[in-house]
């Protein structure tokens, strides 16, 4: 059997991944990248929505920093999310736009001006300073106070992994695409990198690591309906656990999203909202101001009864999870949907969430009846 040498193997070449991989070199490692697809075919790509970071640059995001960012990501999980983690993912954010832009992320820009946008359902004209030209242009996106969604376009997750998986190829990082881990290589106590196969020849080999990093992203395909790829079905958690020694954290971070087509399996992304859109049910009824999330969405304080939430990034509602709502697990662009974390000094295993992808707030309900 062949076998590689290197010290880091990350596992999955979606955004987390990739992105794990140029901090490794950035810090003198050496690392091996392994992927059951090319890397810009990782389902990173399919995230549209756009990422939030509090850079204040237009009229509706005037006054906008780090702390206010947090309130709105804490609230928006009812305050379920891990409050370390919100605190260095808002502190992250703003940098992590900036280094994209850097890389060559086509982030869409601010026109300075006068320019019409729909809230509530009505007409605004609002006019953005001319000292902000060119500028990270933002959106409103997940219900925030502050319209801070960073974005390109229609097509957030195709420029980011675009961006990134370049940035990779310009760093030299070897990335094995068409290779499936089939096991992870340890004693009990400590991970020494996977047992993978490849997809083309069928050819066994050892990636033996110092630390194994698991990015492969959710396990939508779990679900009869799903807007994930083929190759999100959650591979990643299921070998980390097979070794006895890594748990899996937060397994109800799946996103039950209220604007994906059932039976089809499309997602309408959450942008359409963020532009003016308004979400209402068969009746015509806004029914997202039962939840706290409609028209006033802070109107409610949390209750022990309300519907908790994970430390995801996106919004589900369960008034629809019977009728129209599609499964869609937190990839890189997001967060994993079955983070793995070690156990008994183990380092089989890293989180295998992105620090800086994730965009919206989550609020997970118990499944309808």
């Amino acid at each position: 059997m062949k076998i590689i040498y290197t010290d880091v193997l990350v596992i999955g070449a979606g955004l987390a991944g990739l992105r794990m991989a140029v901090a490794v070199q950035r810090r003198g490692q050496d690392a091996i990248v392994l992927s059951l697809c090319p890397p810009k075919r990782s389902h990173s790509k399919a995230a549209q929505g756009g990422m939030q970071a509090s850079l204040g640059n237009m009229a509706k995001g005037l006054g906008d920093n780090e702390d206010l960012h947090f309130v709105d990501t804490v609230r928006g999980s009812d305050w379920g999310a891990d409050q370390d983690v919100c605190r260095m993912f808002v502190n992250t954010a703003p940098k992590a736009v900036r280094e994209l832009a850097a890389w060559g992320c086509t982030w869409s820009r601010i026109t300075a001006g006068d320019h019409q946008v729909i809230i509530n359902g009505e007409k605004v004209t609002l006019t953005e300073r001319k000292e902000c030209q060119g500028l990270l242009r933002q959106r409103d996106f997940g219900g925030t106070k502050k319209w801070r969604c960073v974005f390109a376009s229609d097509g957030t997750g195709h420029a980011m992994l675009n961006a990134v998986s370049d940035r990779v190829i310009a760093e030299h990082i070897p990335v094995m695409e068409r290779v499936e881990a089939l096991a992870l290589i340890h004693d009990g106590k400590r991970c020494y990198g996977a047992i993978v196969r490849d997809l083309v020849t069928g050819e066994l080999m050892a990636y033996v690591a110092k630390a194994t990093a698991m990015a492969t992203g959710g396990a939508g395909r779990i679900y009869r309906v799903t807007t994930n790829a083929v190759i999100c079905e959650g591979i990643g958690a299921a070998i980390a656990l097979e070794t006895g020694v890594a748990g899996l954290g937060n397994m109800e971070a799946i996103q039950f999203h209220p604007t994906g087509i059932f039976p089809a399996g499309i997602l309408v992304t959450e942008g359409c909202r963020g532009e003016g859109g308004i979400l209402v049910n068969k009746n015509g009824y806004r029914y997202l101001q039962d939840y706290g999330m409609g028209p006033s969405p802070w109107a409610r304080a949390p209750t022990p009864s309300t519907a908790t939430t994970s430390g995801s990034t996106s919004r589900c509602s369960a008034s629809t999870t019977s009728s129209t709502t599609c499964a869609k697990s937190m990839t890189s662009a997001t967060t994993s949907s079955a983070s793995t974390r070690s156990r008994s000094g183990s380092r089989c295993v890293l989180p295998s969430t992105t620090r800086w992808a994730a965009s919206a707030r989550t609020t997970r309900a118990s499944p309808a009846s």
